[in-house]
């Protein structure tokens, strides 16, 4: 049964009070159906998308996501909240419960005619003021809750709990090095040396661990190849970072990363050649007994200008 500051027992009603989560709550729920917690009043499985984990803004990036199932209760009015959210606990009669570590002393009255062995207190982190039938309102405290009432086993996923790792990243576009330098003019039929600038934030490798309950997952991310569209209608895939251009290569052709153009820029926008760049991010998940892998993509640009060498007579 449940039991409210040790005497109040099923029946409460939430009362419908506004806004209850903090935008940003369901960035850490994503791939894979999960059973909604026991007791949960109003429950299914809805399908959303997650969005682009890590992108901060500063690398021009366009998101591969995985979108997915995403663990979805409701409110009294309809409005779909997820069941769990790390941190905040469990969904249960119109309230977020977290479970309460350690839990009381055997003798302490929140147990009231209750036994540990019955089941667990838990905390409320996220709740509307509560109405008896008939009776004032009450803010709730720490409450017990009997074995089965609330799904403490039946939290996130391993994978859910791998995307709030990767939402902990920051996943940026390409850091783009380009010989010739922006500002110079190129030559048609001279090579074009392309890379992008290692760093955790732009190649990776890049580590980040999440818990929700007793699943701590670990992932990491690493750039598997950079697209790149060099603007006159050809592309470049390169599997390495590349190599940065010194002086002494003089002609020669980049060893992994490269381009030659056989046509001038004169006509494009600013007589130049808009090079985007597509890096693809892997990221591969490790925790909770179980293995995963996500993808999501980001993009940078720059643009080169290519001219003729004039040959004087």
């Amino acid at each position: 049964m449940l039991t409210m500051a040790r005497s109040v027992r099923v029946g409460l009603v939430a009362l419908a009070s506004g806004a209850l989560l903090m935008a940003g709550t369901q960035a850490a729920l994503a791939d894979g159906p999960v059973d909604c917690p026991p007791g949960a009043q109003v429950c299914d499985i809805t399908a959303e998308d997650p969005g682009d984990p890590g992108d901060d803004g500063s690398g021009g990036g366009t998101g591969g996501g995985s979108g997915g199932a995403v663990n979805a209760c409701r409110k009294e009015t309809g409005e779909k909240i997820p069941c769990y959210v790390p941190g905040m606990g469990y969904w249960n009669h119109g309230c977020y419960w977290l479970l309460l570590e350690p839990q009381p002393p055997a003798d302490d009255l929140l147990w009231g005619d209750d036994k540990p062995s019955d089941g667990d207190i838990y905390r409320p982190t996220s709740c509307p003021d509560f109405q008896y039938e008939g009776a004032g309102t009450f803010v709730p405290r720490d409450t017990f809750f009997p074995n089965g009432e609330i799904g403490k086993d039946a939290g996130p996923t391993p994978a859910e709990v791998a995307e709030t790792a990767v939402a902990q990243m920051t996943l940026n576009g390409p850091d783009i090095g380009i010989a010739p330098e922006p500002g110079k003019t190129g030559l048609v039929g001279l090579p074009v040396w392309m890379w992008n600038k290692k760093s955790d934030t732009t190649t990776g490798p890049q580590t980040k661990s999440a818990s929700a309950g007793s699943v701590t997952v670990t992932a990491t991310a690493k750039v598997d190849k950079v697209v790149w569209n060099m603007g006159d209608g050809t592309s470049v895939t390169c599997t390495k970072p590349g190599e940065p251009y010194k002086a002494e290569y003089g002609k020669r052709q980049s060893p992994d990363c490269g381009h030659v153009y056989r046509s001038t820029s004169r006509g494009k926008s600013g007589n130049k050649y808009k090079i985007t760049t597509t890096a693809t991010w892997s990221i591969h998940w490790e925790g909770g007994g179980e293995t995963g892998d996500l993808t999501t993509t980001r993009e940078s640009d720059t643009a080169i200008a290519i001219g003729e060498l004039q040959v004087v007579g």
